[in-house]
């Protein structure tokens, strides 16, 4: 019994003191920061977090020249291999010295990134199975091309290994190769430690060796893997010299050094090629290559300031802070064809009185009238007027309102666009709205097919990774490049790949100025169009329309009411707001935080504007106070008012309410915050529905609202992103065939068809 008792131990001992583990444990105790990046990766894959906005997607889904192949997951496993690498670098650099026996073998350097695998193996053993899965059900692939893809992905992370590992076994040498098989015989004798060889190491050498040394003591290793994965027992270290052994770390870490500068010089070459497609890798990728910066960056400031390391970076963080506030470190995301010479009053600068007021009123009404004679086809009737709001909510969104209007304009003969007053909402389905507009009033002019589906597949193409790809290599590091626009400079970031990627997947369509459109609007060819960026500054709306609407910024007969809207026309009139670029104007309507910059606007003081959503993601508010100021008119000139409200997902009674009993501490803690967040679009519904009934009492005339709604539910989800997988789009198009919906297009035929 004893004896069984002492295999036990014995057995236990060596699994613990196996290399492998011993490297684990130091990870768990010593070296939070790089298990932090690995945390995220097992998270991500396994959508436990950025779900709701499509991340995991991109590592399952990696999408490169707009498909999904063996080069896509290719790229995505090299990046993923230097990932590895940088990781056995850092844990190497950090962890190497309380190891001293790996300084006594051949190829120390190599051993330890075969016996630090545990983590990387354990991760791409989970991703294929994740990515496998995925590829099937979510993509539609077969087997073979499951397993093809996969290839891709381990033959990227391989080659890169054996690539790096080549580099290190030629470059880092080992005891013997740097003393030479004589002096490494004498150290190991029983002479007194380090007399033989006093003079081979500087004073900075053994300064570093005891910085180290008095950090921690050695670990405990019995056995390792070898070469082949052959099960070695570690040799007796204790009898070299100490100062020798740490020689041998640094010779190799100077070397891990050299192989960090090249990883973070890359990133800034492809920096330099980012608007070639080719250069334009998978998001996911992109996202291993920051993840790669910032853990070599975080692991050398751990190696070489220690307990000063998080003081150091505090006080880079402020000192980097101060300089964004001077012109030569600040890189300002501008409107381009706006004029940033004059700097207009904020508060002031938009003021309208009385007269201007009724003159705006007037002006809407005259369009209005020219709208009436286009629509007056019965001899008695009177036309139907359209609103269309469209909610935000990215490519889904963007997909789904272009997809809506293309599907219910062709089956009311063109009656939907003809009747459409005004067109309003937020982010993508804006973006999918003015694209129609634009191709339906080409269509007009007898230029094109509206109706083509080709244009559908327009905007179900990838925006995510060239925007992704310039926040990692250009953005987050030195901007080098500008672009002219309007005979004036811009800086190129993200926000101006994402246009430049708009603009291609639109056909150059939009790529004009806000102007373009005025006449067109004035004269009722086409729906008018407003757009509602948030400020930043206080959260007020700037609204951005060809038509000055003043009526629109103020609250009659209330003194004391606070201005919550700011006319852009009237603020910017020195600055040639209708010169503003169109594309630009699209994408500070749709300018999600952080995924895209703020753009900046010249006033006193300057102004920052991002996305409509947070404020009227479903264009409700907007259109509501547009009828409510010229409703004398529509009363009198309609036959009434329909809403249609063009939505990205279904509106429901949803509840967060758990019937499981009582919530945890964390819950309790947590609760109020992401409760308010995630019912952040709801609480809207609730205000709009509020306010839809407040304008059927207002409003003396036929009040009807039509929902159009893309299907999607926790089983089906669409991920709010700018990147949609095979699954996703075949869903939204799918959402035409919605019963709801296809009751929603009758009523809508049934409601244009009796007024003509």
């Amino acid at each position: 019994m004893k004896e069984r008792n002492k295999v036990k131990r014995s057995f236990f001992e060596r699994l613990v003191y196996f290399f492998p583990l011993q490297l684990l444990f130091v990870h768990l105790k010593k070296n939070h920061q790089l298990l932090l990046f690995w945390l995220l990766f097992f998270l991500m894959i396994y959508q436990q977090i950025g779900n709701k906005y499509g991340v995991p997607y991109l590592f399952l889904g990696p999408e490169y020249l707009g498909k999904l192949s063996f080069s896509s997951y290719f790229i995505l496993g090299f990046a993923f291999g230097g990932f590895v690498m940088s990781f056995n670098i850092s844990s190497y650099i950090m962890n190497g010295f309380r190891f001293p026996f790996l300084a006594t073998l051949s190829k120390p350097f190599f051993k330890y990134c075969i016996n630090n695998s545990l983590l990387p193996l354990l991760f791409i053993i989970l991703y294929s199975i994740e990515t496998f899965r995925f590829l099937r059900l979510y993509e539609g692939f077969s087997t073979e091309e499951s397993l093809l893809r996969l290839s891709g992905f381990l033959g990227g992370y391989f080659i890169f290994i054996l690539i790096s590992l080549a580099y290190f076994m030629a470059t880092n040498k080992d005891f013997e190769k740097l003393f030479g098989k004589e002096i490494a015989k004498v150290v190991g004798s029983d002479t007194k430690k380090g007399e033989p060889v006093k003079q081979l190491l500087t004073k900075t050498e053994k300064d570093w060796y005891k910085l180290h040394e008095a950090d921690s003591k050695s670990w405990r290793v019995d056995s390792y893997l070898g070469l082949f994965l052959r099960l070695k027992q570690t040799r007796a270290y204790k009898h070299y010299n100490q100062n020798m052994l740490s020689q041998v770390f640094r010779q190799n870490h100077i070397n891990a050094s050299v192989f960090e500068l090249v990883v973070i010089l890359s990133i800034i070459v492809l920096g330099l090629f980012r608007e070639n497609e080719v250069f334009i890798i998978p998001a996911a990728a992109t996202l291993t290559l920051l993840f790669t910066m910032l853990l070599m960056v975080t692991s050398a400031l751990r190696s070489w300031l220690r307990g000063w390391t998080w003081v150091v970076i505090l006080g880079l963080l402020l000192g980097l802070n101060e300089l964004s506030k001077y012109d030569t470190f600040y890189y300002e995301s501008r409107a381009p064809g706006l004029s940033y010479e004059a700097k207009p009053n904020y508060l002031t600068g938009s003021a309208a009185d009385d007269t201007l007021f009724q003159q705006d009123i007037q002006l809407h009404e005259e369009r209005l009238q020219r709208w009436k004679l286009k629509n007056t086809e019965h001899p008695v009737k009177k036309p139907k007027a359209i609103f269309v709001s469209a909610s935000g909510g990215g490519s889904r969104a963007m997909l789904w309102s272009f997809l809506a209007l293309q599907h219910l304009d062709s089956l009311t003969q063109g009656q939907l666009f003809k009747h459409s007053v005004l067109m309003n909402g937020s982010s993508g389905g804006m973006i999918g709205s003015a694209y129609f507009r634009e191709l339906r009033w080409q269509q007009a002019k007898g230029e094109k097919k509206v109706y083509a589906e080709k244009y559908r597949l327009d905007l179900a193409q990838d925006l995510l990774n060239p925007v992704f790809f310039t926040l990692a290599v250009n953005d987050m590091l030195i901007r080098t490049q500008r672009f002219e626009y309007g005979g004036a400079k811009y800086w190129k970031d993200r926000g101006y790949i994402f246009e430049k990627t708009l603009n291609e997947h639109s056909r150059y369509h939009l790529d004009k100025a806000l102007g373009a459109y005025r006449e067109a609007e004035i004269a009722a060819d086409i729906p008018l169009m407003v757009f509602t960026p948030s400020i930043v500054n206080d959260s007020r709306r700037l609204l951005i329309s060809n038509l000055p609407m003043s009526f629109m910024s103020s609250i009659e007969k209330q003194e004391s009411a606070l201005q919550e809207n700011i006319e852009f026309l009237r603020l910017f009139k020195e600055n040639d707001p209708l010169k503003v670029r169109f594309l630009s104007v699209l994408r500070m309507n749709a300018s999600f935080p952080y995924i895209m910059p703020t753009i900046n606007l010249p006033s006193n003081p300057t102004i920052e504007v991002f996305d409509s959503g947070l404020r009227d993601n479903f264009g409700i508010k907007s259109t509501l106070k547009y009828i409510f100021h010229l409703r004398e008119w529509l009363e009198q000139n309609t036959s009434g008012i329909v809403l249609l409200q063009i939505r990205d997902d279904l509106k429901s009674n949803r509840s967060e309410l758990s019937a499981k009993g009582k919530r945890s501490i964390s819950d309790q803690l947590l609760s109020p915050f992401g409760s308010l967040y995630g019912n952040w679009f709801q609480v809207q519904d609730f205000n709009n529905d509020e306010l839809i009934e407040y304008a059927s009492q207002w409003f003396s005339g036929s009040f009807e609202v039509i929902p159009y709604q893309l299907k999607r539910d926790q089983e089906q989800s669409i991920s709010l992103s700018w990147h949609l997988t095979s699954k996703e789009k075949e869903q939204i198009l799918s959402s035409l065939n919605h019963s709801e919906n296809q009751a929603a297009a009758k009523r809508l035929q049934t409601i244009l068809t009796d007024d003509q």
